[in-house]
C-alpha cells in the first residue's frame, strides 16, 4: 500500500487559529490520497511564510538543514518519509514554498513530494511555476513598498490593516496587469478547465481551435497553468 505523509502550511499565526485554509488543505490532501488507495502516515500543520528573502553566500554549503532552517515542520517531514518511504503530499507547489532553490534542490535530490492539485507535473513543470510563483512575490513586493511609501508621504498614518489591505491591492494589480493581454479567453479557459481539468489536456484543446499566445504561440501547459493561476487567485482576492 502506498504510504503518503500530508503537509499542511498556513503563512500566519491568525489563519492557524482560525482554520482558514487548513480544512480545504487537509481535503485535497486526503482526497488524493484515497484516489491512490494510500494510507495517511501522519498529518503535519506550519505556519511559517513561504516566501524565503534570504540571500545565500556563494561559500555556503547548501542542504537540506540550510534550506528549511526556518521550516522545522516541514524539515521533520521530509526526514519521517525518507524514513517511512512515504511521499510527501501537499496541495500545490505553493504550500512548500516559492523559492526555486529549495524546489530545485528537492527534487535533484530525489526528495518525493506531490502536489495534490496536479499530480502529473513533471519536474520542469515545477520548476517553471516556482519562477513564476517567486517573481509574482517579488512584484507584489515592489508594488506594496511603493503603496505604503506614497501614503507616508500623504501624512496617512500606517498600521498593520493598512499594510494588509495595500499588500492584498498590490497583488490584485499585478494578476490584473498580467491577465490583460489574455482577457478575451478567460471565459474560454474556464469552460475548458471544467471539462478538461489538466494543463496538459487544456493546452491541447486551446491549440486544437486554431488559438494562440500573445507571442502567436501554441500554448503550453506552463501557460495554461499561469493563466488560470491568476484568474483564480484574482477571484479569490477581489472576493
Amino acid at each position: 500500500m502506498n504510504k503518503y505523509v500530508s503537509y499542511i502550511r498556513v503563512s500566519t499565526t491568525k489563519q492557524g487559529d482560525s482554520g482558514l485554509g487548513i480544512e480545504a488543505q487537509r481535503s485535497i490532501n486526503n482526497r488524493y490520497i484515497v484516489s491512490q488507495s494510500g494510507t495517511c502516515l501522519k498529518e503535519a500543520i506550519e505556519v511559517e511564510t513561504g516566501t524565503n528573502k534570504k540571500r545565500y553566500n556563494t561559500k555556503e554549503k547548501l542542504d537540506i538543514d540550510v534550506l528549511l532552517k526556518d521550516r522545522p515542520t516541514l524539515r521533520e517531514c521530509i526526514a519521517y518519509c525518507q524514513r517511512e518511504k512515504a511521499a510527501l503530499v501537499v496541495k500545490d507547489l505553493s504550500r512548500l514554498g516559492r523559492n526555486q532553490l529549495l524546489i530545485s534542490y528537492l527534487i535533484q535530490v530525489g526528495i518525493n513530494f506531490i502536489c495534490a492539485d496536479s499530480p502529473s507535473d513533471n519536474p520542469m513543470i515545477l520548476q517553471i511555476k516556482t519562477a513564476v510563483a517567486e517573481e509574482e512575490a517579488r512584484q507584489i513586493s515592489t508594488r506594496t513598498k511603493q503603496a505604503l511609501q506614497a501614503k507616508k508621504e500623504r501624512g496617512e498614518k500606517l498600521g498593520s490593516d493598512t499594510i494588509r489591505e495595500v499588500g492584498k491591492l498590490g497583488a490584485l494589480a499585478n494578476k490584473l496587469k498580467s491577465l490583460e493581454s489574455y482577457k478575451h479567453l478567460i471565459p474560454t479557459l474556464k469552460e475548458l478547465k471544467g471539462q478538461f481539468k489538466t494543463p496538459t489536456n487544456i493546452a491541447r484543446e486551446l491549440n486544437k481551435l486554431g488559438l494562440r499566445t500573445v507571442n502567436n504561440k501554441m500554448f503550453a501547459p506552463s501557460t495554461v497553468y499561469y493563466l488560470i493561476n491568476r484568474i483564480e487567485s484574482t477571484q479569490e482576492i477581489a472576493a
